[in-house]
């Protein structure tokens, strides 16, 4: 099994859509997958239409078995387990509560049933879950291709383990492509080969509430989306 935990810079560079579009076309290619918001936004569950009134949400889960009836099985082999902001806001319950510590607990049992577990981690400066990102097969860090992402990327430094994912690409912008060129002079393999373009499609999928891999497979955003699953394969062939 492998464990993917992706984080954004900032907030709003997208780490939420990729996450969601990303486990779709590993889905796709026959990987069984689990994909974990571990925002208390809780608008994971918004690409595979689970509206906010449905209630379920691990946060609310008692003991880390009961995870599995706050889960949302999309189809046969991809399954959701959203936040669950709606039990916090009934219960008044602090989501602080709950965290990577809980999916500690959960993920020796995680192996039989998943290929890939994907978290969707909160961003920077609150980036949680390292112990998590420690045991991660994948760390990602999702940016956008512009001068304020630079510069926190700078701050924050990789770590060995952690892989830039470009979003937002738009080559028709000089100052983006250069920006994405000097990541790539800058911390080489470390990049994730295909960047996912500027797309329309992608906002016209969550519109529809599902994720752009379903709403448009020939669009640019998924076809990127299909190289950066293909590309894991390729780089994680043997579940750890």
């Amino acid at each position: 099994m492998n464990l993917v935990t992706l984080t954004g810079v900032r907030g709003g560079g997208g780490t939420t859509t990729v996450a969601g579009m990303l486990g779709d076309a590993l889905h796709v290619r026959g990987q069984r997958v689990l994909l974990v918001d571990l925002n208390a936004a809780d608008l994971l569950r918004l690409h595979f239409d689970i509206p906010h009134r449905d209630g379920r949400g691990w946060v609310s889960s008692a003991f880390a078995a009961e995870w599995r009836q706050q889960a949302c099985e999309i189809r046969p082999g991809l399954t959701l387990a959203p936040f669950g902001r709606k039990a916090i806001e009934d219960s008044g319950v602090s989501h602080l509560l709950r965290g990577d510590d809980f999916w500690l607990q959960v993920a020796p049992d995680l192996g039989a049933d998943y290929d890939w577990v994907l978290f969707d981690c909160p961003p920077y400066p609150n980036r949680l879950a390292p112990a998590l990102r420690f045991r991660s097969t994948l760390d990602v860090l999702v940016v956008h291709p512009d001068i304020a992402a630079h510069v926190l990327l700078a701050q924050i430094g990789l770590e060995q383990t952690t892989h830039v994912l470009v979003n937002g690409l738009d080559s028709a912008r000089q100052l983006a492509c250069d920006v994405v060129l000097d990541w790539r002079f800058r911390y080489g393999a470390q990049v994730v080969p295909q960047a996912v373009a500027l797309d329309e499609s992608v906002h016209e999928a969550l519109a529809h509430k599902m994720p752009v891999t379903q709403y448009r497979p020939a669009a640019v955003a998924s076809q990127a989306a299909a190289a950066i699953a293909q590309w894991c394969l390729a780089t994680f062939p043997e579940p750890v």
